[in-house]
């Protein structure tokens, strides 16, 4: 009985994850170069870093539940991806297509991103990781809490992100425009029904 029992928490324990953002602005010379940096700390760290352009984020509940459905999606075998940093794009993208998606990504210049790093396990300090990150890509930190309030102030980013997942004028309309967060976080969950 407790052989069976600790078996049992081992497969729970195998699927646990945690997840540490950085987010903050950096200057990105190349592209290619950038996410290969980032790559590599994943690979040392064993842990799967995905990068997004923070100005299509609503916040960290957006971010938390795009990686909790990929890593659900990739436990059940119904990613669309064999790549969970990927499938984290698509989902914090609220797309199944991949081309689409990769608009979220990041690009040259200087930029407000969101770096997501996820362990699997549960055990891995992804503190470590991160200030590895920070040191090595010279990004400088924000706290996700500022990302969330332009929500509130930044124009700009509020008719990126209305235009980027196709928010109606009549959808804000019903629900109020302070619901823009809500609306976003419905698009990430409808991936899983769009399968």
């Amino acid at each position: 009985m407790l052989n069976s029992q600790k078996k049992g928490l081992d497969r729970v324990k195998e699927h646990e994850f945690n997840c540490k953002i950085v987010a903050g602005t950096v200057r990105i010379a190349n592209v290619e170069e950038f996410l290969s940096a980032l790559k590599n700390i994943a690979h040392t760290h064993l842990v799967t870093i995905q990068a997004l352009d923070a100005g299509f984020l609503t916040g960290e509940e957006h971010i938390q539940s795009a990686v909790e459905k990929a890593m659900r999606a990739v436990k059940r075998k119904r990613s669309i991806t064999s790549d969970l940093g990927l499938e984290i794009l698509l989902y914090a993208a609220g797309k199944r297509q991949i081309g689409r998606s990769l608009k979220m990504g990041v690009k040259e210049g200087e930029q407000t991103v969101a770096l997501v790093i996820v362990g699997e396990g549960g055990e891995k300090d992804l503190e470590v990781v991160a200030e590895d990150v920070k040191r090595k890509t010279g990004i400088e930190e924000v706290s996700i809490e500022k990302l969330e309030s332009e929500l509130d102030y930044d124009e700009h980013k509020r008719e990126r992100i209305k235009e980027f997942f196709a928010v109606t004028s009549d959808e804000l309309q019903a629900v109020g425009e302070e619901k823009l967060k809500f609306l976003v976080l419905e698009r990430v969950a409808l991936v899983d029904v769009l399968k």
